[in-house]
């Protein structure tokens, strides 16, 4: 059962912005200082060191690759979504002209690989509407890359779908999954993907500075180690790239981080019931959310192809960049979405009453203009 305890942040506020960073358990804070205590306290030099260092990077890689549904050879770990999405594009074989199609409500973590791919290497990037992606895809795709559920209104769109289009033209799918993983019960295989990043720090409740990507293992002598490294090769000898997508391992990632991923996503797995639970938690705090939403009068976005904890809604007459402050005051933490009208929650298992009556209570104060 969640102690929300255990969340130590979680207490005296409605923590309501986990698509940006969700709250750190104890667990992984505790399991963050033993390696900086280690760092610190023994030499970072020697054999027993080096055992440690793999040893704390195998936790993170399988920690990620169980939240994807993977194999834990498939998958590399990174700082964040936007180096995994950087590190696809930045590795793979590009010539001028290439199109890559992706939607009108990517992150910037998506969006800035592709401007450089733009700038520097001639590709032509098509922005959709995510109801057109699908149609959109012809002879001439090369990529897709897109979210799995889209940080403007938590949207969720039909990645397998989308895939089968892209493959029947030898297109490649890059996916960001920063609101998916923590959030959906993912299969990497089922979703089509070829390219999948993950961030640690929001819906799998890791720290800054801890991600993932998979590489479908027909990919992994295709795409090219974008920063290679003494980790890229076994035995630190070049051109003996270590197996699977261990080789596209962005370089030295500090123990502390990696720690803590590996220590949430097993502090929810020591649950009762584990991930599954709480998913499913999860999807009830959501439907409490929007039930109380909507008996405000301010009904939240009901996106089609499903949606997630991630709340979207507009609050008429007032600016979403002037609401999230107001709220704050509160105690209340949301966040806005820049260019669109707006606000945005995101609900988890750690979810309170008295967060949604915080909210609730907020909106309808400054609606009122108190």
């Amino acid at each position: 059962m969640l102690d929300r305890a255990d969340l130590p942040c979680v207490g005296g506020c409605a923590y309501l912005n986990a698509g940006t960073n969700g709250p750190l358990p104890r667990a992984a804070a505790d399991a963050m200082t033993a390696e900086i205590e280690a760092a610190v306290g023994s030499p970072r030099i020697g054999p027993s060191a080096f055992e440690r260092f793999w040893e704390v990077r195998g936790r993170a890689r399988e920690a990620a690759a169980r939240r994807l549904g993977a194999a834990a050879e498939e998958v590399a770990v990174t700082t964040s979504t936007s180096q995994g999405i950087g590190l696809v594009t930045a590795g793979l074989d590009w010539e001028f002209g290439d199109e890559i199609v992706t939607t009108t409500e990517e992150h910037p973590g998506v969006l800035g690989p592709l401007d450089e791919l733009r700038a520097r290497r001639g590709a032509v990037i098509r922005a959709v509407p995510a109801d057109d992606v699908v149609a959109s895809i012809g002879p001439t795709t090369r990529m897709v890359a897109l979210s799995h559920v889209l940080w403007t209104t938590g949207r969720v769109l039909d990645l397998p779908a989308i895939a089968e289009a892209a493959h029947a033209v030898g297109a490649l799918v890059l996916v960001d999954g920063a609101q998916s993983a923590g959030q959906l019960d993912l299969r990497m295989e089922e979703t089509g993907a070829d390219f999948y990043a993950i961030s640690g720090q929001k819906w799998l409740l890791g720290p800054n500075g801890s991600g993932a990507l998979w590489v479908h293992p027909r990919h992994h002598d295709r795409l090219r180690p974008a920063t290679p490294s003494y980790l890229t090769y076994a035995d630190g000898i070049v051109g003996n790239m270590r197996p699977g997508a261990t080789r596209f391992d962005p370089g030295t990632i500090d123990l502390a981080a990696l720690a803590g991923l590996a220590a949430a996503v097993a502090w929810v797995d020591g649950l009762d019931g584990g991930w599954p639970a709480w998913l499913e938690l999860g999807r009830e705090r959501v439907a409490a959310a929007r039930g109380r939403l909507s008996a405000a009068g301010i009904p939240a976005i009901d996106p089609p192809g499903g949606s997630t904890g991630l709340v979207a809604f507009e609050l008429p007459g007032h600016q979403p960049v002037d609401v999230v402050p107001e709220l704050g005051e509160r105690s209340v933490l949301v966040r806005y979405i820049p260019e669109t009208p707006y606000l945005r929650l995101s609900v988890g298992p750690w979810t309170s009453d008295d967060d949604l009556d915080a909210l609730v209570e907020g909106l309808e104060a400054i609606r009122a203009g108190a």
